[in-house]
């Protein structure tokens, strides 16, 4: 596996840098065009942390599963909340994709074939990316390669936040949790996430709430979304929001509820990689076609 490590993506932060993973030759997804081999299709992965912790060094274990597999893996560091509030982490994984197609001649990448994955925190950047991955920030200016889109794919996410106003209360609704965090306190990851209490800033929420950017005749790319139903940091309904909105402006969407299962390292994530990987290939894979 060929390793490039800490690329910058972007100049206003240490932070902004990804490692990018690729098969030893280029080959090796097996497939050509012309005699020559073809771009690799990318996955974005996006490590999670509460917005506050965290290191793209932990999204290596995707690379190990994706990159014999013939995809090329972008493991990325963002902006945290202890150094810059929302929407800063959103226009850091933008940046990424941004810089990801300007450089695809590079590295071997196909532009046309880049998907986000995410864990926690991840899995809500990644869900970002997935529902305003065509919109433009004004903050996204500041990370260059204008005119270079920033929309993915595909979306993997795994357990993430999308509406920090309701989780409270889908806590307290859960019997399988019995001691459930507080995200409507001062020092939560979603008040220091937004740089406010989330009760003092509602419409804050709403902007940063993917489902937000959702409408119809803006057709979202697929989604997998993942959850254990006894999540004690972030209720399995927060996925059910999400995935309530893909589907009501036509989206397309895998949502399964897992039961029994915790947030983070509890997650099993070698049991569900098999499943992860069939959704990417059926999503970035070209259709093969046979001659006779």
């Amino acid at each position: 596996m060929r390793a490039d490590l800490d690329l910058a993506y972007g100049s206003l932060s240490r932070a902004q840098r990804l490692d990018l993973f690729r098969p030893p030759t280029p080959a090796a997804d097996g497939q050509s065009e012309g005699g020559r081999a073809a771009a690799l299709p990318v996955v974005v992965a996006l490590h999670g942390g509460g917005f506050l912790r965290g290191n793209k060094k932990h999204m290596r274990r995707f690379a190990h599963a994706l990159v014999p597999r013939g995809y090329a893996v972008a493991s990325v560091n963002y902006r945290l909340s202890g150094e810059a509030a929302f929407p800063a982490a959103v226009v850091d994984v933008k940046g990424a994709v941004r810089w990801l197609r300007a450089n695809a001649d590079r590295y071997g990448l196909d532009p046309t074939r880049i998907a986000a994955v995410g864990e926690s925190a991840g899995g809500y950047l990644a869900a970002m990316l997935g529902t305003s991955g065509d919109l433009v920030f004004p903050q996204d200016a500041a990370l260059g390669n204008h005119g270079v889109p920033h929309a993915v794919q595909a979306v993997v996410d795994l357990f993430g936040p999308v509406n920090f106003l309701t989780m409270d209360a889908q806590q307290r609704a859960n019997p399988h949790v019995r001691r459930p965090m507080v995200h409507d306190a001062r020092k939560s990851p979603e008040s220091l996430f937004l740089g406010r209490r989330i009760s003092k800033v509602p419409d804050l929420v709403r902007e940063a709430n993917p489902v937000s950017y959702l409408s119809p005749g803006r057709t979202p790319p697929p989604f997998l979304i993942e959850h254990g139903d006894r999540d004690s940091l972030v209720p399995y309904q927060q996925s059910e929001e999400l995935a309530a909105g893909l589907r009501a402006v036509g989206g397309s969407v895998e949502l399964t509820i897992l039961p029994g299962v915790e947030h983070g390292l509890a997650f099993p994530l070698a049991d569900r990689l098999p499943g992860i990987v069939a959704f990417l290939d059926g999503a970035l894979r070209p259709a093969r076609t046979t001659t006779s």
